[in-house]
């Protein structure tokens, strides 16, 4: 079964357990994820507005919700969206430079180290301000820490130039994914090169 198919596979199981336990936040958010990554953008927005922004702590309805909205060129919704973040699985400092630079998309920045730490769920809107590289580093931070997360949030098209970079190749195998892949199949997405190199698209 290739990466198309284990994305479907996920979402049927995601909509099972929805249904079974449809007032608990997070198998309704993980239906709306699953459903973005299966390309149904606009369908997952109407299930995620449904929820009351502090579902499930707040962070991910707002955070996924804030993702399409960008994505849709609606920054300043997107903006907004990330304010509604409330407790500390993320700083409040790092929502509002989140939602700063939002407001501001879409532009390019002229140093992008020089911009703030953007926590987790929040470094997509690096993308929108030009500077992709940086979307890498909550996931170079979580496998520092002992948290591997498996290159989470790299895999959607917008990303494809940074997944064709080293530092993403690094990335994946310190994250042991390509291990993984070599004894298990590849995703469609990636592909062996040779007998120790691959390519992703």
């Amino acid at each position: 079964m290739g990466e198309a198919g284990r994305l479907r596979e996920a979402l049927s199981i995601a909509e099972k357990l929805r249904t079974l336990e449809p007032f608990v936040p997070a198998y309704t958010i993980n239906v709306a994820n699953y459903m973005q990554l299966n390309g149904q953008i606009a369908a997952s927005v109407p299930i995620l507005e449904a929820l009351p922004p502090n579902a499930a702590g707040g962070v991910s309805r707002n955070s996924d919700l804030a993702l399409v909205y960008a994505a849709e060129g609606r920054y300043a919704q997107a903006a907004d969206t990330l304010l509604l973040i409330t407790g500390n699985i993320v700083s409040r400092r790092s929502v509002e430079d989140a939602a700063r630079l939002l407001r501001n998309a879409p532009s390019t920045v002229k140093s992008p180290e020089s911009l703030p730490a953007l926590e987790g769920p929040l470094a997509f809107v690096y993308s929108y301000v030009g500077a992709l590289p940086r979307l890498m580093e909550p996931n170079e931070h979580g496998l520092e820490i002992g948290y591997n997360v498996g290159a989470v949030g790299l895999w959607r098209p917008k990303y494809a130039p940074l997944r064709q970079t080293e530092r993403f190749k690094g990335l994946v195998r310190k994250a042991g994914l390509v291990d993984y892949w070599r004894a298990r199949g590849w995703p469609d997405l990636c592909r062996p090169m040779g007998a120790d190199d691959f390519v992703c698209d």
